[in-house]
């Protein structure tokens, strides 16, 4: 068996920390530092002891780090702090503390850890999970809201209408002649006009409105909060106008138009489907009248 005395000196061992040990007196300098320190703050023990933790905490981090540390001083036990250290290079360190008073020294002894990759996993996680979020609920091809998020809009445009007293209508789009087009030049020189034509209805409507593209060529609108009689239809006219207008395209230019029908809640429908049931059917009556106007 191995003897206690043979660890006696144990300090000779601290290197191996990948944590560092610190000990910081009430004034906020370090009177000790571990040996893994070089490995968490960037810098040597030798070139920390002596001076105050203030020098090398992130400037935003300062005041939260000088809170915590004066209750520390009052006795209070602090597990799992965080706050940032900029290292000797310059690059920002995320360390993780636990720290607690020593009576005997009247000292803080605390151990950081760094926790800098773990924080930008974490990061590229959130990141990636915001992207699939954002796949899952707008169209790929024009960045519009997709049909589950515009549902979803909807719903709650027709629960803060109906709380409010007020109406909110829906405009469904169709571009005209846009088969003839694609067929023609090729779904590329289709796609540049789908986006087109999304930029230009966000362009268009207001700003508590909302786009989203349906599928194909056929795009909807929520009008929020109808406040004057001719506000829906006034959207509808300023998106008609917008799509009018001369379009550059991978062919040449092209003069687009659409056909809009429109619907009002809870006049025209009490439900999503019988509301977009009802453009649509409005937005067929425009196209069979040549298409490039507004039909209630």
């Amino acid at each position: 068996m191995i003897k206690q005395t043979a660890f006696a000196d144990i300090a000779d061992y601290m290197d191996l920390l990948l944590d560092a040990i610190c000990v910081v007196d009430k004034s906020n300098t370090f009177r000790y530092v571990s040996p893994g320190a070089k490995r968490v703050f960037g810098y040597s023990p030798h070139e920390m002891v002596g001076r105050s933790m203030f020098d090398f905490v992130h400037p935003d981090d300062k005041n939260t780090t000088g809170q915590v540390a004066e209750k520390v001083n009052t006795g209070d036990e602090v597990l799992h702090f965080e706050n940032r250290y900029i290292r000797k290079d310059g690059s920002t360190a995320h360390i993780l503390w636990s720290a607690r008073w020593s009576d005997r020294d009247q000292m803080r002894v605390g151990v950081a850890r760094d926790v800098t990759k773990q924080k930008q996993l974490e990061a590229e996680r959130e990141e990636l999970i915001k992207r699939l979020e954002q796949m899952a609920l707008t169209d790929a091809l024009t960045g519009l809201p997709n049909r589950v998020l515009f549902y979803d809009r909807v719903k709650t445009a027709t629960a803060r209408a109906q709380r409010d007293g007020v109406e909110i209508g829906l405009l469904y789009l169709d571009l005209d002649h846009f088969k003839h087009i694609n067929d023609t030049y090729g779904h590329a020189t289709g796609d540049s006009l789908l986006k087109a034509a999304g930029e230009r209805i966000l362009g268009a409507i207001r700003a508590t409105d909302s786009a989203a593209r349906i599928g194909g060529d056929e795009f909807v609108v929520l009008v929020d909060a109808i406040d004057t009689p001719n506000a829906l239809s006034a959207v509808a006219e300023k998106i008609c106008h917008a799509m009018s207008k001369p379009l550059k395209l991978p062919h040449g230019e092209e003069h687009i138009t659409a056909s809009i029908g429109t619907a009002r809640w809870p006049e025209n429908g009490s439900t999503i489907e019988e509301l977009l049931q009802y453009a649509d059917h409005a937005m067929y009556r425009a196209k069979r009248s040549a298409g490039n106007r507004v039909a209630t």
